[in-house]
Parts: structure tokens; C-alpha cells; sequence
């Protein structure tokens, strides 16, 4: 993992970080709640040589001690000793269970003992560190008394007496609430980590570029409006995803500025990525800066155009084909008469077949002669061929990629699909970016028009969708039609 992809870590998997540091506390404090609170007394014994007069005697005798005393904290924690105490205050404990309670440690360059029983009940601590205490001290007496004589060399000596501490020492609830805090964000750290490693979806141009080789000529963000409409509206132009899709239409027309590419098909990898919504709105802009625009529905499987425009879908391009009916008996036009759409019609048993026709051929050269540009809504590339078959009649292909939806495989797949048959792709327009996302960085800043009190506005038109009375003007007649020759050899 290199440094980049870090702040990618915390801005995709903020939540993961949140969730595991309130499931670190939730376990701690539980785990906190169910023990069993540990209570302790201690005791401090001080051990010392007989009484002498002589400096050197006393001074060997404090060196003598001093070993005696690392042999002592041995006996403090046996069971021998522990067998006096339970005699003493006839516990219900076996000497084992009480020698398990104590702790001994000599003090460092001292002759100094400390004791420290931990039990669950606070007075049964205090009654077992003072017994041992005591205990203690007749243990060393009877070990340290030489044979024959009455007087043991070693004395014990109690420098602080056990006490009752009827606070507990365990658990420490802040402690470890703190800890598992720790340890829930080092666990979600992880799990994002894991997370960005094994996601293998396409979020940002670089992406895009590792799995198609092509660049990402425009980036749609996520519009909750945008994703239930599907249509720009007239009375929105100048929302965030009016400018992207307005960007698209300026970076579709300098990819070759001599000659631009006038027939395109819109197509995705896979289905849910948004290629209709972007035909439909791609269109819409390019009708808007006043180019005459034609949008083909070719998506004869699954035609979503019509739908998303309000437009009626009973005939259209398959009657076309099939020599049914004329163009211009099928066209219908939108808003201002510059965008003129062909709907799917019926749909017919062999669509691949029909689309790599003549007569698609032969359509679509008429269309190129009356229009400025000609937008082909087509099929998914990888489940049908129907994309593919278009592409090598058209000027070029647009694929929608779909942000955190399609994998790179896919995208590179499909890519990969129109090399093969030397389709030329023109680049590839990330769709549904979330705002929090990389990919979508620069456009929050917005940038509308400032108002002015002494400058009168134009009214906005009406809404160009949701009805075809408010999307629709009224249809050129047969003979005014351009393309009314299309498709009536029948």
C-alpha cells in the first residue's frame, strides 16, 4: 500500500473506523460489566539479622539478609505457609486456592518484603495478607533458629500493616473502555485497508486509464434528482450535472478537432451504469448549443429513452428496419425541433442481426448527411453483441462507467471488445460519483450566475420532461422531413 492510497483508505472506509471503535467499547465495557470485580490488601515485612554491636558484624549480617530475602518471597507464596493461614482463619479454601491469591516480591537493594493478596471479597484479602504476616514471621523463627538455641538468628519484622481497600483494583473500567476503543479502530483500520485492497471497481481516472488505456472525457456526479428523472431539466441548466454533461459535449468535440466524431454510440460494460441517462442528457446539450442532434433508442432488449424522455414507444427503429414504416413517420422531435428521436419499436426476435443490417448501414449514412450529430443509445457491451456490431458503423463508442459499480476487469473487457473488432473507443465518462469521492474533487465549487436587481431575466421554459405536451414541439410534416425517404422502400 503506498502512501496515496491512504487518505483513499479513511475516505472510503470512514464508517468501518467508526463502527469498530464503537464495537471495541461495546465489547470492553461488556467484558468490563460480566467480570468480577478483584479486591487487594498488602503488607510490608522487613527482615534483619540479630542484634550486634561490632560495624562488621552488622554489616555482614545486612548482606546475609539481603540473600535471605530472595528465599523468603519463596515462602510467602508456598503452600506450607498458606496451610497455617487456613488453619488460622479457617477459610473454606485448600492451601493451594490461597497460595494462588498471594504475591511476593523482595524490594530491590533491600531487605524489604511486599505482599499483596487479591481476592474477590476486600475483607478476605485483609484477613490473608495480616495471617501471612503473622504466619510468617513464626515460620522464620522456627527455620531460622540454629539447634540447641532459643534465639533464631533472622528476625521478621511487620513495617506496614495490611489494610482493608474496599475499593476494587479490577476492572479498570476506563482503562479498558479506553483500550477497546484502541483496538476497534486498529480493527476497522484494517478492515479498510482490506477493504481498498481487494475492491477492484473503477473510482478514479486512473482507473480508468489502467483498465481501457483511454481517458475519462467527463465525470457526472451523483444526483438523487438526476438518478429519478434521468433528464436534465430546462429549468436546471446550470446544476452540477447540467456543467458535466455540458463538459462532455466540449471534450467530445475537441477529441479530434478537424474531424470530430459526429455518429456515437453510448454504450457500458455492464447493465445499471447509466449509458441511457447519459445518451439522453448528451443529446439534450448538444441540441441546446444549437447543433441538430438524432438519438437512436438502439437498446432493443431492454429501451429505456422513450421512457426517460415521456416520448411514445409503440414504433421506431425496428419498424424502421424491418421496412414498415418511413423515419419521419417514426421520428419524434424534442423541445425546440432540434433533437429528433427514433424510438425502439416492437422488439424484434434477432437484434444483433438486425442492427448489423443494410439498412442499419443505410440509415445511419442518412442521418449523418441531416444531422450535425447522430447519439446511439445501444446495449451493454459484455453480455450482447449489439454494442459492438453498432460501434463498427459509428465514429466511435462512449462507454458510461459506473463508479464503485464496475469492476476494472469489465471495463477492460469491454474495452478490450472494440479493439478486436477496430472499434474506436473515445473515451469513457465516470458516472454517479459520490461528492465525497476523489474522483469528484473541484466540484463542489459552484459557480452561477450572480444576481443583479437592475438586470431583468429571462423566464425559464418549461420543464422538458415528465410529458410530452411540456418535451415535444410540434412534428415536421412529411415533406419539410429531411429523412423522410428513410426506411420507405417498403
Amino acid at each position: 500500500m503506498n502512501v496515496k492510497e491512504i487518505p483513499q483508505v479513511f475516505r472510503l472506509g470512514w464508517w468501518l473506523l467508526a463502527m469498530g471503535a464503537l464495537a471495541g467499547m461495546l465489547v470492553a465495557g461488556v467484558l468490563t460489566y460480566l467480570s468480577t470485580p478483584l479486591y487487594s490488601s498488602s503488607t510490608k515485612l522487613f527482615v534483619s539479622m540479630g542484634a550486634s554491636t561490632d560495624t562488621s558484624a552488622a554489616y555482614q549480617g545486612n548482606l546475609f539478609s539481603q540473600q535471605r530475602v530472595a528465599s523468603y518471597a519463596d515462602l510467602l507464596t508456598g503452600e506450607q505457609l498458606a496451610a497455617r493461614v487456613v488453619d488460622e482463619l479457617d477459610l473454606g479454601l485448600t492451601p493451594a486456592q490461597v497460595a494462588a491469591k498471594v504475591q511476593s516480591t523482595a524490594l530491590p537493594d533491600t531487605v524489604i518484603l511486599r505482599v499483596v493478596v487479591t481476592d474477590t471479597e476486600p475483607t478476605r484479602a485483609y484477613d490473608i495478607a495480616a495471617s501471612l504476616g503473622r504466619q510468617f514471621t513464626d515460620q522464620v523463627s522456627e527455620l531460622e533458629t540454629p539447634a540447641g538455641a532459643e534465639v533464631s538468628t533472622v528476625k521478621v519484622t511487620t513495617v506496614q500493616e495490611a489494610t482493608l481497600n474496599p475499593a476494587p483494583i479490577s476492572p479498570d473500567r476506563t482503562g479498558n473502555v479506553g483500550l477497546g476503543l484502541v483496538l476497534g479502530l486498529l480493527v476497522g483500520v484494517g478492515l479498510a485497508v482490506l477493504r481498498v485492497r481487494l475492491d477492484n471497481t473503477v473510482k478514479t481516472p486512473a482507473d480508468v486509464q489502467d483498465a481501457t488505456a483511454s481517458t475519462v472525457i467527463g465525470t457526472v456526479l451523483e444526483d438523487p434528482e438526476l438518478a429519478r428523472d434521468h433528464l436534465v431539466a430546462d429549468l436546471d441548466r446550470h446544476s452540477l450535472s447540467s456543467e458535466a454533461y455540458r463538459s462532455i459535449r466540449t471534450n467530445l468535440q475537441f477529441l479530434d478537432v478537424d474531424h470530430p466524431p459526429r455518429v456515437i454510440v453510448v454504450s457500458s460494460s455492464v447493465p445499471s451504469e447509466g449509458k441511457s441517462t447519459l445518451a439522453v442528457n448528451l443529446s439534450n446539450v448538444l441540441a441546446q448549443s444549437g447543433s441538430r442532434v438524432c438519438l437512436i433508442e438502439a437498446d432493443l432488449r431492454r429501451p429505456r429513452v422513450t421512457r426517460y424522455m415521456g416520448l411514445i414507444s409503440g414504433a421506431g427503429l425496428s419498424n424502421v428496419l424491418a421496412g414498415e414504416a418511413a423515419f419521419h413517420e417514426v421520428a419524434q422531435p424534442w423541445g425546440d425541433g432540434r433533437l429528433t428521436v427514433l424510438a425502439a419499436g416492437p422488439m424484434p426476435p434477432n437484434p444483433s442481426e438486425m442492427l448489423g443490417s443494410a439498412q442499419m448501414r443505410t440509415l445511419l449514412s442518412h442521418l449523418r448527411e441531416h444531422n450535425d450529430f447522430v447519439i446511439i443509445d445501444a446495449p451493454p457491451l459484455l453480455p450482447v453483441t449489439d454494442a459492438a456490431v453498432l460501434s463498427v458503423h459509428a465514429d466511435g463508442c462512449l462507454l458510461s462507467a459506473r463508479h464503485g459499480h464496475v469492476r476494472q476487469a469489465e471495463l477492460s473487457e469491454a474495452a478490450q471488445a472494440l479493439a478486436r473488432i477496430d472499434a474506436r473507443l473515445l473515451g469513457v465518462v465516470l458516472n454517479r460519483v459520490p461528492m465525497a469521492a476523489g474522483a469528484a474533487r473541484g466540484y463542489g465549487y459552484g459557480y452561477s450566475y450572480e444576481p443583479d436587481p437592475d438586470r431583468a431575466t429571462l423566464k425559464p421554459r418549461a420543464k422538458a420532461h415528465g410529458s410530452t405536451k411540456q418535451g415535444r414541439s410540434r412534428p415536421r410534416s412529411p415533406e419539410t422531413s429531411p429523412l423522410r425517404t428513410v426506411g420507405s422502400s417498403r
